[in-house]
């Protein structure tokens, strides 16, 4: 949820500080952009860093887990791999034997 109202809030910085250089001070529009991050980041970054920090910790919590999820599932596909061959060497025994 942090993130999200991180996310949101730098978005409205840089509209406003946009909206503000384009229509009212009236300079070109690519200036406006650059501006506009440059200025949105500035302020997010001085004076919302425990929001950022929060943001940050979130999606740092939501890759852990989805590291987890991963290497679950690769152990359990290392698993299902290590029992067919060991089946397949089963069979091979068994054909051989006869």
């Amino acid at each position: 949820m942090h993130f999200l109202k991180f996310t949101l809030l730098r978005l409205a910085l840089f509209l406003a500080v946009f909206a503000f250089i384009y229509w009212v001070i009236g300079w070109n529009l690519w200036v406006a952009a650059v501006l506009g991050l440059v200025i949105a980041f500035a302020v997010s970054y001085l004076f919302f860093n425990s929001l950022r920090l929060q943001a940050v910790n979130e999606m740092a919590d939501r890759m852990a887990g989805r590291r987890g999820q991963a290497a679950r599932i690769a152990e359990e596909d290392a698993a299902a791999e290590d029992e067919a061959m060991e089946q397949a060497d089963r069979r091979r025994g068994e054909s051989t034997s006869d």
